[in-house]
């Protein structure tokens, strides 16, 4: 198999900005499923993700999380909605199946495309010509990150064919939610935001 091309310097700013996350997963002795690298993959990341400032991986995030947002709220708009209009103009006739497979086409447009999208938007709205000038390709990063992407999608790929079966079995099974399920959700918030906060404190001390 023939070498991959050299990163350009935006790729290398976008594989710099995902080093600063798995860099702080990883110094933190956590780990992401589905999301594993070598030592000498995690060396390289280290190196990569110092280019990051905190001010400019936390402006990375924020607008990550808001272009994500608004693209997954037009996958809703534009072709859930649409396509669960057309095919059922009576909600008393919806049947389970094709919702639930329609829903999951949603997650993964959201998921697969829309995240890809809002990533390199965050990139680029973050990174300046001090952090690109400090960026530098080296043998193997074109690897690195196409591994990087082939993760994002196998795990979006992955989540999402979870989705058909779990909810047809929630709603087989006429599993009620009420107060446990929200207050799972609450905890799984709340491990999360104290999760990203002690990564975060962490790499700042390092």
């Amino acid at each position: 198999m023939p070498p991959m091309p050299e990163l350009d310097k935006s790729a290398l700013a976008r594989l710099a900005f995902w080093s600063g996350n798995m860099t702080m997963i990883n110094e933190s002795k956590m780990s992401w499923p589905g999301f594993s690298y070598t030592e000498p993959e995690f060396a390289r990341m280290a190196v990569l993700a110092e280019a990051v400032t905190p001010g400019a991986f936390a402006r990375y995030l924020a607008i990550n999380t808001v272009v994500f947002i608004a693209l997954a709220g037009l996958a809703i708009v534009g072709f859930f909605l649409p396509l669960i209009i057309v095919l059922f103009p009576n909600p008393a006739e919806m049947t389970p199946l094709p919702f639930v497979l329609i829903l999951a086409a949603t997650c993964l447009l959201a998921i697969g495309i829309g995240l890809p999208i809002s990533m390199r938007v965050a990139a680029w709205g973050s990174t300046s010509d001090e952090m690109r000038a400090q960026l530098t390709a080296r043998p193997g990063d074109a690897e690195l990150a196409a591994k990087a992407a082939h993760q994002i999608t196998r795990m979006t790929v992955i989540m999402c064919g979870l989705l058909v079966p779990g909810v047809l079995l929630w709603i087989a099974f006429d599993i009620k939610g009420g107060p446990i399920i929200t207050a799972l959700k609450w905890v799984a918030a709340g491990l999360m935001g104290a999760s990203m906060a002690h990564t975060a404190l962490t790499r700042r001390k390092g």
